[in-house]
């Protein structure tokens, strides 16, 4: 490709930004910096008002009309994208948010493979995961564009911040569909490769950075991600994996009673299960019910306990009790338990409380057994963990030939509740 400005097509980056200043300058210049000659840079702020604008104001006047942006009012993210889209002048566009950032080189070797793949339409490359601080913590999934249609179902392989459109067949494709909250990225890939099959390409090399924090829509809107997801697959592709709902069901429950939703998970679930029954066939959603109905996680759990069994009421090698203080005083939280191995044998737990302290106990097995954990005075308030640790077991498949169950299993729970301060 020519190294001359003249000769080099333009690449327009879209960047849709709201309170994002502590990372909106890594990424601008991580646009406006790449060694390929001809790209600009819109950015579409939503009324930021934690310095943003002030720090764009200082930007632009650094780069000039290479970089041009607008603050005002939207309906969300893809909003924002379609409107400066429609500001772009570049016959290919990329998009990055303004909490990711490019990596060296990226847009050259986009615009290379552009080059060398005329008929190409769109292309993508390898991303990775980083955290606040920069550090890469995964790389993303991706998978080639050889993949088969049918394999969105189970989730997008492409890294959002990697991918670069024709204008053109961006337009042909339509806008992003701005009704949809999260998942619009995802909607708008599908519709690419059910357009443009074979016109896709891929450049193999870390493309992007995608930021993992708290406050970014895929780690704070986990409902609404999984909701969304499952929209876009029931429209585009017609049937829904199960585990679209599986994954959100194990999310919940990573998170309760601990989370930010104070409602008991059973009543968090039914809201989630009567939204995504939208998108499930209906003979799906009867035996999601009716493995619900039996999951020991539901059925233990209270408004202020949780116990991180399998659905099954087994604990292998780790438990964690998870309580949150709920207004009265407690002077323990009690954990009846099973062990019913097929053979006797010793148990030897290791519990670590929430004040750092460790306890060691010894258990006969197969029998009964309660697990006692006292909360001090001056800890009546807030939330807390207990961890239970132990490497004895049993595996099923080796005591029933017909058993295919392959875990190791410790012992089961089967009741959590509290003992009041006043004993009862």
């Amino acid at each position: 490709m020519s190294n001359k400005t003249s000769a080099a097509p333009l690449v327009s980056v879209v960047m849709p930004s709201l309170n994002q200043v502590q990372f909106l300058e890594t990424a601008v210049r991580s646009v406006l910096e790449q060694d390929y000659p001809h790209v600009e840079l819109i950015v579409a702020d939503g009324m930021s008002t934690d310095g943003s604008l002030e720090l764009l104001m200082q930007l632009q006047a650094e780069y000039g009309e290479r970089l041009r942006w607008s603050s005002q009012q939207d309906g969300g993210a893809a909003e924002a994208l379609n409107h400066a889209i429609a500001q772009a002048h570049g016959d290919v566009v990329g998009w990055l948010n303004s909490d990711d950032m490019y990596t060296q080189g990226a847009v050259a070797r986009a615009m290379a493979h552009f080059e060398k793949h005329p008929k190409h339409q769109m292309v993508y490359g390898q991303g990775q995961h980083i955290n606040v601080a920069g550090e890469v913590l995964a790389n993303y999934p991706t998978k080639p564009p050889s993949t088969p249609l049918d394999v969105f179902a189970d989730g997008s392989f492409i890294c959002q911040p990697t991918v670069f459109m024709r204008r053109e067949a961006l337009t042909q494709v339509g806008e992003l569909d701005a009704s949809i909250k999260t998942a619009f990225d995802f909607d708008l890939f599908v519709r690419f490769f059910k357009r443009y099959p074979r016109q896709i390409g891929m450049v193999r090399r870390v493309q992007a950075f995608s930021r993992l924090h708290a406050a970014c829509m895929t780690q704070r809107l986990r409902r609404q991600v999984a909701l969304d997801g499952m929209r876009v697959v029931a429209k585009e592709l017609g049937t829904v994996p199960e585990h679209w709902f599986w994954t959100h069901v194990d999310e919940m429950c990573a998170s309760y009673p601990l989370g930010p939703d104070a409602l008991p998970l059973v009543k968090q679930l039914e809201a989630f299960l009567k939204e995504a029954s939208a998108y499930l066939k209906p003979e799906v959603l009867k035996g999601l019910i009716e493995r619900l109905k039996v999951d020991w996680r539901l059925r233990l759990a209270t408004p202020e306990l949780f116990a991180t069994v399998q659905p099954d009421a087994w604990a292998n090698k780790q438990l964690t009790i998870k309580y949150r203080w709920q207004g009265k005083p407690t002077a323990a939280v009690l954990v009846r338990c099973n062990a019913p191995w097929p053979e006797p044998g010793k148990l030897r737990l290791k519990v670590l409380t929430p004040s750092g302290k460790v306890q060691r106990s010894v258990l006969d097995v197969p029998d009964d057994f309660v697990l006692r954990f006292e909360i001090p005075e001056i800890m009546q308030s807030g939330c807390m963990m207990w961890t239970v640790e132990t490497s004895q077991g049993f595996v099923p498949a080796k005591h029933d030939k017909a058993s295919t169950d392959k875990r190791k299993l410790a012992f089961q729970v089967l009741e959590l509740s509290t003992e009041d301060a006043d004993g009862v």
